[in-house]
């Protein structure tokens, strides 16, 4: 079932707040009750966050050259179509 654009954006910044909460909670609570282990845990999760927005970014870039592309191609097949109907009506 495809997504729609702003469905799949709003998923991906839920998505992303509640990486960067957990990780800042699990950071915090490692370093409150002194597990030093949920610190970096806690620290891989925020940045995980981060690298989804960046990601994010990255395919938003994408996709708008590969649109580009795509109306730059029909254009072009007009193009092609209407010189080779225009010279066999001739």
């Amino acid at each position: 079932m495809p997504v729609s654009p702003t469905l799949g954006s709003t998923m991906t910044l839920v998505a992303a707040a509640v990486l960067a909460f957990d990780g800042l909670a699990l950071a915090g609570l490692g370093y409150m009750s002194g597990r030093m282990v949920l610190i970096p845990v806690g620290l891989v999760f925020f940045v995980s966050a981060g690298l989804l927005l960046l990601y994010r970014r990255w395919y938003r870039r994408r996709l708008d050259d590969i649109l580009a592309a795509r109306r730059a191609l029909s254009e072009e097949a007009r193009a092609m179509l209407e010189s080779v109907s225009g010279k066999r009506k001739t």
